[in-house]
């Protein structure tokens, strides 16, 4: 599978809201509690890298989806293999074919064969798209929502992944790389409920205009 850049690899996350509440004031009645304005937001002040990438693609519903990926696109990469051979075959010919005029129909033959193999490509490489943009999404959703959960519950105040451009970032301690605990909580949020990965439908054909 192509690396594809779904998502914004790089989280600014807000921090931890801390809630409490205050003691009502002594001048209130025993009865009765003033409520106090929440404090504002605290934010986060440590920092961590993923690999995205790996976290999106070595999960248990990005495995699931290149499973899904490699079986439906198969009967493209079939009619590749086919042709390849046929191409191969024909080359041999070629070289062995004796009359111009043998040669020439072999190099015509080996024309129509490339023509064909080029609109195969274009069909593959269509039809690979569309299941990319079908499998990916949810699980990326997923890895987004449990990197937020995640940053949230431990005070993070920026999560990097320094795999889509190694030069912006110096040096990076591998304690602070958080790839593994984010795909054990989206393996269980798969394992819990695998609709979540259910692929996206494509979107509706523009309708026909109207016939006169």
């Amino acid at each position: 599978m192509k690396r594809i850049n779904l998502v914004v690899l790089i989280l600014a996350l807000a921090g931890v809201v801390v809630e409490a509440r205050a003691q009502a004031p002594a001048a209130a009645a025993p009865a009765a509690s003033a409520a106090v304005p929440k404090p504002p937001a605290v934010p986060g002040n440590k920092v961590a890298v993923i690999d995205f990438l790996r976290a999106l693609t070595e999960s248990d519903p990005g495995k699931a989806a290149q499973v899904t990926f490699d079986k439906q696109i198969a009967p493209e990469q079939a009619k590749m293999e086919k042709l390849s051979k046929e191409i191969t075959d024909l080359q041999t010919k070629l070289q062995n074919a004796k009359t111009d005029t043998e040669k020439s129909t072999l190099n015509r033959d080996l024309e129509a064969k490339g023509r064909e193999g080029q609109r195969i490509q274009e069909d593959a490489g269509r039809m690979g798209d569309e299941l990319k943009n079908s499998l990916l999404p949810p699980i990326a959703k997923m890895v987004n929502l449990a990197v937020e959960e995640y940053a949230k519950a431990n005070a993070l105040a920026l999560v990097l992944d320094p795999t889509t451009d190694p030069s912006n970032i110096v040096y990076a301690n591998t304690a602070t790389d958080i790839t593994a605990e984010i795909m054990r909580s989206v393996n269980a949020a798969y394992a819990k409920n695998p609709k979540l990965a259910d692929p996206v439908a494509p979107p509706a054909a523009p309708a026909a205009p109207p016939k006169d």
